[in-house]
């Protein structure tokens, strides 16, 4: 996500050149209605990088993460890990990192976070989140630096999940102005149901794919 004079736009890196065309478009076909009653679960690793995040503030933010996810039934399992640890997750966890900015002194940056996403498998990769530009944001606009930083690591890892680097409505909208970063309209800050038809769809058939797999 990136700050522009007023706004805050999104940013995604795509890895890899070849491209096997558009992303799969959303369910929503009404013969083919997703149950959004049945929860469905993301194992998500998480490395803090940064020594001033205390447990408390990280819970709390990853929690508002979580709740986004919980409008579209998705259940986001965390996974905490300290240095040294979980160096060799599972394939099917996404992972997120909380880390300063190679540029941390630059006060004009404005990136505050970034998805990896492998444009060949069309798949996520790592989800980054720039904890000094969230906590310098936060703290311009007067408001909840946990908050702001559950919201970047939300985008992101939608992101990772829609595997693509195309935005849309709600949270993933490309564009956070100041207004609505200091506004409580919920809309703002939710999955929007194409989202959600998206990335309950592909949660789906990666389950059925590992269930055919199965030995």
């Amino acid at each position: 996500m990136r700050a522009h004079l007023w706004l805050v736009l999104a940013f995604v890196l795509v890895v890899t050149t070849t491209s096997e065309g558009a992303p799969p478009e959303p369910n929503i076909d009404d013969t083919k209605a997703i149950d959004l009653t049945s929860n469905m679960r993301v194992a998500v690793h998480v490395y803090n990088q940064v020594g001033d995040l205390s447990a408390a503030d990280q819970r709390f933010a990853l929690d508002v993460a979580k709740e986004v996810f919980s409008t579209a039934s998705v259940d986001v399992a965390w996974t905490m890990c300290e240095p040294g640890m979980c160096l060799t997750p599972s394939a099917e966890a996404l992972k997120v990192r909380l880390v300063r900015s190679p540029d941390h002194s630059d006060a004009d940056s404005s990136v505050l976070g970034q998805a990896l996403i492998d444009s060949r498998t069309r798949s996520g990769v790592l989800a980054t989140i720039f904890i000094d530009r969230t906590g310098r944001l936060a703290h311009d606009l007067g408001i909840d630096h946990r908050t702001l930083l559950g919201r970047a690591i939300a985008h992101e890892l939608a992101h990772l999940l829609l595997g693509t680097s195309a935005h849309g409505a709600g949270l993933m909208r490309e564009r956070w102005s100041h207004g609505e970063l200091l506004g409580t309209r919920r809309s703002d800050w939710h999955l929007d149901q194409l989202d959600v038809s998206a990335i309950r769809d592909r949660l789906a058939r990666r389950s059925t794919g590992r269930a055919r797999g199965a030995s």
